[in-house]
């Protein structure tokens, strides 16, 4: 594991070494979450986040999915309400 001698500012700032960004894809403005795992502290592109859940929700073939599976409490919950009047 390479490391980078970096300094936190004062204002508790922190440049990413140019080397990690253009590896990692990283611009100005890249929203990322910073975690911390074991005394080390992770930093993690919100994209990356998002690549890695997509598809976590997908349904089993012939399951609703968690959408229309929603909107069938929902009507569900009316006809309720409806029995209940």
């Amino acid at each position: 594991m390479e490391t980078y001698p970096i300094r936190i500012s004062s204002k508790g700032q922190v440049i990413i070494p140019a080397e990690l960004r253009k590896r990692h894809g990283l611009a100005a403005g890249t929203p990322a979450t910073w975690s911390e795992d074991k005394g080390r502290l992770i930093l993690t592109p919100i994209e990356r986040i998002l690549d890695e859940i997509q598809g976590f929700l997908k349904p089993r073939p012939g399951e609703p999915s968690a959408f229309e599976e929603s909107l069938a409490e929902r009507e569900r919950q009316r006809q309720r309400e409806r029995e209940e009047k």
